[in-house]
């Protein structure tokens, strides 16, 4: 590995560069990714809830359990009328976003969504809806006859405020091989740039432990600096790793356990030079993880997620309040900061 210096001083890292972080000691690169961090003395969270409305879905993903076809959560979907009263009671409950996301079915059309939004944005006008995924987006789009761009326009118009940046792993061997139903790397790319037309914003995620290589990882990471160059939708970057237990690959790779999370968090951080926040994703990982993480370049702990089902379907059952946020926060040593959808501060602690 090179000198620690090109990476501490916060210059932009070529693909090389990054490689020669895959045999990194874990705290060099703790503190090479420390140096990059957001947030000051601070590290945020928000309150929302996540909203799983259907499981019905035609992508069948090779790495989930939580679809109707993998067999462990039986067939479901939520009316329209008991997502709406899930979104009414996560505001009595102080909740300030809403995610909702579900499965690739032809009853979940752009139309559908549409309805849906305006019901919701009519009734809540402060609450931030972070909806859909890009896959989502595009399936939405195919159904309609109508481009990528216009259904983006009709979910702002509806009052979809940002979309999560839900991308798996952008690297085609492995989308077709463990997820060819979903949406391609250049049609993720062509939601983005929808987002940045219509001045939204996104998340961009990485799924990681499902087989991929080193290499691949930084592909990864790669496709997502080169779209914020061009785009600048992402507010952020969410590292999952994957939970393969009862899905399809469960006997085909070991989970990537903490110190693995942590060192392609950090790898993450120094990499992604462009995007300002980094979340430390603590639903699969539990917090104690997420306080840990801080250190490793996170600079926000992501959202309580009251009710989500995709991770549970695996058996992780890892939970959060806002008060044990704050404490795993305080406990990192950092302050506590109550944030928006935007990561705007609502108030610290």
């Amino acid at each position: 590995m090179q000198e620690p210096e090109k990476f501490s001083a916060g210059a932009r890292i070529s693909r090389a560069d990054a490689l020669e972080l895959e045999s990194a000691p874990l705290f060099k690169l703790a503190r090479l990714a420390a140096s990059r961090r957001a947030g000051g003395g601070t590290a945020g969270y928000v309150v929302n809830r996540m909203i799983n409305y259907s499981n019905v879905c035609a992508a069948r993903c090779k790495f989930c359990a939580y679809h109707a076809k993998a067999g462990v959560v039986p067939p479901f979907r939520l009316s329209d009328g008991e997502i709406f009263d899930l979104c009414a009671d996560a505001v009595e409950r102080g909740g300030v976003q809403i995610m909702l996301q579900g499965g690739l079915h032809p009853d979940f059309t752009l139309e559908w969504a549409q309805r849906l939004l305006s019901r919701v944005k009519s009734a809540f006008p402060k609450l931030w809806l972070h909806v859909f995924s890009p896959s989502e987006i595009v399936w939405f789009a195919r159904g309609a006859g109508v481009s990528i761009a216009e259904a983006v326009r009709r979910l702002k118009a509806a009052g979809a405020d940002s979309v999560p940046g839900a991308a798996d792993l952008l690297v085609e061997r492995v989308r077709g091989e463990l997820c060819p139903g979903k949406c391609s790397v250049g049609e993720w790319r062509e939601v983005m740039r929808a987002l940045a037309e219509n001045s939204m914003s996104s998340s961009a995620t990485m799924t990681f432990g499902m087989g991929e290589t080193f290499a691949e990882r930084i592909e990864h990471l790669d496709v997502v600096r080169g779209t914020q160059d061009e785009t600048g939708v992402f507010k952020a970057f969410i590292a999952w790793p994957v939970s393969p237990e009862r899905t399809g690959i469960e006997r085909r790779v070991e989970r990537a356990g903490a110190v693995e999370f942590l060192r392609t968090l950090a790898v993450a951080r120094i990499y992604l030079d462009n995007i300002e926040h980094m979340q430390s994703g603590w639903l699969t990982e539990g917090l104690k993880v997420a306080e840990v993480a801080l250190l490793f370049g996170a600079d926000d702990v992501g959202g309580v997620l009251m009710d989500e089902m995709v991770v549970r379907a695996a058996g992780i059952d890892n939970r959060a309040t806002a008060e044990n946020m704050r404490a795993a926060i305080r406990s990192a040593g950092f302050r506590p900061r109550e944030r928006g959808g935007l990561y705007e501060t609502l108030r610290e602690f």
